[in-house]
This record gives C-alpha cells, sequence and structure tokens, in this order.
C-alpha cells in the first residue's frame, strides 16, 4: 500500500516509520523548503528499540494516487498543508490525527465521505529533520466507524506495526476522548512550564488541572458524550513524570503558532452556548497568554 503523510512532525514520522518498517510505502509531503532540507529517510530514536533508520520519499505537492492519507499537522497549519496536495490525486482513505474537534469540517470540504476521524495516543518528538525520538513504548490509533469500507485498509496498514488500532464509535466520542487527556495535560504543563512531574510538584496548577478536566467532561456532556472526569485523572496520574505535550514544546520554542486555540476555542465556544462554568480552563489559557 502506500501512504502519504500530511505533516512531518513526531507525530507524522512515527506513522510513517511504524508503517515503512513493514514494507509500506511512505511518502512525506512536505513544503519545499523543508523538503531540501530533508535527508529522505525517517530515523527514529527508541530507549525499547534503539536506533532504526528507514528510506522514505518526499513530494511537494503531492502529485501520485495513494490509498491513505494520514494528516498529522497541526491545526493551525491544516489549511495550508492542503494546498500541498493536488485537487486531482485520489486518495482512498483520510485518516485525521489532529488534536480538537474544528478540523474535520475544512477536512470533509476537500475529501468528502473519505474523511475517517481518528486520534492518536503517543510520545514522539521531532527533533530534527527526519529525525523522531519515541518516548513510550506503546502508542494506539483510534479510528471513528463500525464496519466502514474506509477502514479496511488503515486497519490493515497498522496490524503488526508499533501502533496499535482500535475502532471506536462515531467521530465525536474519539475526538472527545483524546481531548478529555489532552487538554488538562497540555494547559498545565504549559502553565507551569515543565513536564508532569513539576505540574505535580506544583499544587495550584495540579488543581486547576484537575478542575479543567472536570469542566471538560460537563461541556462534552452537552454534546451527548459522556466522559468519567475522575477516570481521566486517575489516568493522568499514573503517566511518568516525564510526560510532555507539544503544546509546551512550542511554547517553549517561542512558535508563532500553537494549538491553544485549536484546543480550547471550541470548548470554551460550547461551555458559553450552554452556560457550563470553565474558570479553570479559562484561568490556565490566561496564565498561558501572559506567558508568551
Amino acid at each position: 500500500m502506500r501512504h502519504a503523510i500530511l505533516g512531518a512532525g513526531g507525530v507524522g514520522l512515527a506513522v510513517g516509520a511504524a508503517l515503512a518498517e513493514h514494507g509500506h510505502e511512505v511518502v512525506l509531503v512536505l513544503r519545499e523548503p523543508a523538503r531540501a532540507d530533508h535527508p529522505g529517510s525517517i530515523t527514529v530514536h527508541s530507549g525499547l528499540h534503539g536506533a532504526l533508520e528507514l528510506p522514505v520519499s518526499t513530494a511537494s505537492p503531492l502529485r501520485e494516487d495513494v490509498d491513505v492519507l494520514w494528516v498529522t499537522v497541526k491545526a493551525p497549519a491544516l489549511e495550508s498543508a492542503l494546498g500541498n496536495v493536488i485537487p486531482d490525486v485520489s486518495v482512498g482513505s483520510v485518516v485525521s490525527l489532529l488534536n480538537g474537534l474544528d478540523h474535520l469540517s475544512p477536512l470533509r470540504g476537500r475529501f468528502g465521505d473519505r474523511v475517517v476521524a481518528g486520534s492518536i495516543r503517543i510520545e514522539a518528538e521531532r527533533t530534527a529533520p527526519g529525525s523522531v525520538t519515541w518516548h513510550a513504548m506503546s502508542a494506539a490509533v483510534e479510528l471513528a466507524g463500525d464496519d466502514d469500507a474506509r477502514l479496511v485498509p488503515v486497519i490493515e496498514a497498522l496490524r503488526g506495526t508499533r501502533i496499535d488500532c482500535v475502532v471506536g464509535t462515531d467521530p465525536l466520542n474519539v475526538l472527545w476522548r483524546k481531548l478529555a487527556m489532552l487538554l488538562p495535560l497540555a494547559l498545565a504543563t504549559t502553565a507551569a512550564d515543565g513536564p508532569l512531574g513539576v505540574v505535580r510538584r506544583t499544587p495550584a496548577v495540579r488543581e486547576l488541572m484537575c478542575s479543567a478536566a472536570h469542566e471538560l467532561c460537563a461541556v462534552a456532556a452537552t454534546q451527548a458524550v459522556s466522559l468519567s472526569a475522575e477516570e481521566n485523572i486517575r489516568t493522568l496520574e499514573g503517566l511518568p513524570g516525564r510526560t510532555d505535550t507539544s503544546l509546551h514544546r512550542d511554547v517553549v520554542a517561542g512558535a508563532q503558532q500553537t494549538e491553544l486555540a485549536a484546543l480550547t476555542d471550541p470548548v470554551l465556544r460550547l461551555a458559553t452556548a450552554h452556560g457550563v462554568p470553565t474558570p479553570s480552563i479559562t484561568t490556565l489559557v490566561k496564565q498561558i497568554r501572559r506567558q508568551r
């Protein structure tokens, strides 16, 4: 199978490496300046597996047909990234692994019912062009659908790779489940300016993180999505202290565009519309904006 990866950050490189390692043809779709700097391979650094270098091709723009297009850019870059895919390219399934809630609409506007809503749980960090450090032993993709023909090639492609694949129900449930874990963690690590261990040693921020988890679940309930804040908090408490987020890393690096708005704006918008108080989420967002 031929796979295109739209977004060569930590997630895109990790997915591309997992597929290439199992014999799939992988092409990274890059902006032209980034393509000039790319080594034509993906190098994975892993404490469990050591270093692994896998050859891949690159394209700018994508002109050849693919079986699966993996969309792994961050939300602020989605519109410009889609311009790097020629309109008449034939794409089988389009798997969206973006964080947040608002990205499905533009993707469906471009690709229609070929879009599969998904989420990924992984600790992967891009450290150089074509180089990714895989911090955890496991990773999993969750796809929205049930007996859906669009999912078959994706599930088959991931079978036996380093990335597990599970099938969820509807897209909203898949996206909200990811957001319920990510948003409190991302806001807290960024506000505390450190990984989860620093959050735990900063009682005020840890309390805000736990309260934010409750607030997010209350907002999700207005969309008929049932989530357990207590379960999410237990999961957060069980994560290693070194656990960090790309939002925190981007803010530290002084990135002009981060995922802060993509993560929080839809939640705050729905909270306002349905009268759900979100004081902890709002406080964390204000703290982060003051830091930038």
